[in-house]
């Protein structure tokens, strides 16, 4: 067997493979969960220097629902709730903010990225 096409077969082997494999471990571990909820507080937090007034609004507001939303679960009324966020756009519209965060991290960051993607799978194909 020539050496190219062993290597070209290894490759799509491996490869064909690894997309899954990936999403596998990322599901298993919570791993966007996990990186989302930090994100999110990160952000937040930064929010809350750089915007003092309108954040102290927003955390006034749930500071006074929260109490709320436990007696709301109680009573069966959290789905309504929720219907009423739903309606007025903000669940979709926080979705669409955190995903062009994210989609625009992804893309800056690309060519470093793959980068570490890279040297991971070559650091655990040559372990011993």
């Amino acid at each position: 067997m020539e050496i190219s096409s062993w290597i070209a077969q290894t490759k799509q082997s491996i490869l064909g493979e690894l997309e899954q494999h990936v999403y596998d471990q990322a599901t298993a571990n919570n791993l966007v969960d996990t990186a989302l909820a930090s994100l999110i507080e990160h952000a937040v937090a930064k929010l809350k220097l750089e915007m003092p007034a309108a954040t102290g609004v927003a955390s006034t507001l749930l500071g006074f629902l929260k109490p709320l939303m436990a007696a709301a679960d109680s009573l069966g009324l959290d789905d309504k709730i929720a219907e009423l966020v739903a309606s007025h756009g903000v669940d979709a519209a926080m979705r669409d903010r955190v995903i062009a965060g994210l989609t625009r991290y992804l893309q800056d960051n690309s060519g470093r990225l793959m980068s570490v993607a890279q040297q991971a799978l070559m650091r655990q194909l040559t372990q011993q």
